[in-house]
């Protein structure tokens, strides 16, 4: 196969305003529009979009989706960017997932409301695991992408690492939800931002600690994200494996480090005009680097084509939408120098 995803998809209800009303306020909002969206989808269709169109290997979600016209869309959708959708199923007895989005177009800056609706049938026995991730199906070295908008990713997770040792399992864990420490070590590849690593750090590890590093932050931001990035590498990954831990800091840059290379990196932001809408930013940064990796980019070269790739999303309305093609990116990149 080459590159699985396992997660959610939803319909997009996005409204743009200039502001977002008060508790008990009514506040005319300046337009409405609907979007196939979904951190599972979202990245799908990036990690799809952002293929060199000359590499041979497949793109294939696995989700689930009610019986309506917005699960019909979703998948016609997945279908239209070459996704196999074949581990897409459809139930009658639920709706599609549903995100209401509010965006305030002064600073692109988006607040999000997610209704799970059929995202939360992907549960699945080993035996239906087995069958997803057969062999005729999927590569030995297959990479297998995770976010937590699935009722429980580790499951599946724990599952891969004990049947399918070849895979690389990438996990973003948004929303955050606390796991148990030993639980991280199950991915080669963790995607955050700052805010999740800084969970992830209240996850782990004891008050006196986190109470040190907020303090920190406040007086260095970069220099105590690229503390945070080597923890996370080197004590709450599996070195093991390939250890990679990457931190998106917005509008600050990337932090970055590995096992192969595990004095943290950093690379800046790209600046653009005008940022219109920040949803799918992370999506689209996450699918650049699992095509990138998988198609055997260093992991600078991979962060670098990211940056590149979120930079335009962030200047286009929607999710999946805005999100570039490998060749305006490859461009983009060549340009630069």
């Amino acid at each position: 196969m080459g590159i699985i995803v396992v997660g959610s998809l939803n319909y997009d209800l996005v409204t743009y305003t200039d502001r977002v009303p008060d508790a008990g306020e009514t506040f005319p909002a300046n337009s409405f529009e609907t979007h196939t969206g979904g951190k599972g989808l979202n990245q799908t269709v990036a990690i799809a979009k952002l293929k060199d169109g000359q590499a041979n290997y497949k793109v294939k979600m696995v989700g689930n989706v009610g019986d309506d016209s917005f699960g019909k869309q979703l998948v016609a959708y997945l279908n239209k960017n070459g996704v196999d959708t074949t581990d897409v199923k459809t139930h009658p007895d639920v709706s599609s997932g549903v995100a209401t989005i509010l965006v305030e177009e002064k600073n692109g800056q988006n607040r999000i409301l997610i209704t799970q609706g059929a995202n939360g049938k992907t549960v699945y026995t080993s035996q239906q695991l087995e069958h997803i991730f057969n062999e005729a199906n999927c590569a030995q070295d297959s990479m297998v992408v995770f976010q937590h908008e699935i009722p429980d990713p580790v499951a599946i997770m724990r599952w891969i690492n004990e049947n399918k040792p070849g895979f690389k399992v990438v996990y973003n864990p948004s929303p955050f939800h606390p796991l148990k420490k030993e639980d991280w070590l199950l991915c080669d590849i963790l995607v955050v931002n700052e805010i999740e690593s800084l969970q992830i750090i209240k996850n782990v590890y004891d008050e006196p600690y986190i109470s040190e590093i907020k303090a920190e932050i406040k007086k260095d931001f970069v220099g105590t994200y690229k503390k945070i990035c080597e923890k996370l590498q080197k004590e709450t990954l599996d070195q093991k494996r390939s250890a990679v831990v990457i931190i998106t800091l917005g509008s600050e840059g990337v932090l970055f480090s590995s096992v192969a290379h595990p004095d943290v990196e950093y690379l800046p932001a790209i600046k653009v005009p005008k940022v219109l809408d920040t949803t799918g930013a992370g999506d689209t940064f996450l699918g650049g680097v699992v095509t990138q990796l998988y198609q055997k980019k260093s992991l600078k070269d991979a962060i670098k084509f990211s940056t590149y790739a979120s930079s335009i999303t962030i200047q286009h309305p929607g999710a999946a939408e805005s999100i570039p093609h490998f060749p305006d990116v490859s461009a983009a990149v060549k340009k630069s120098g």
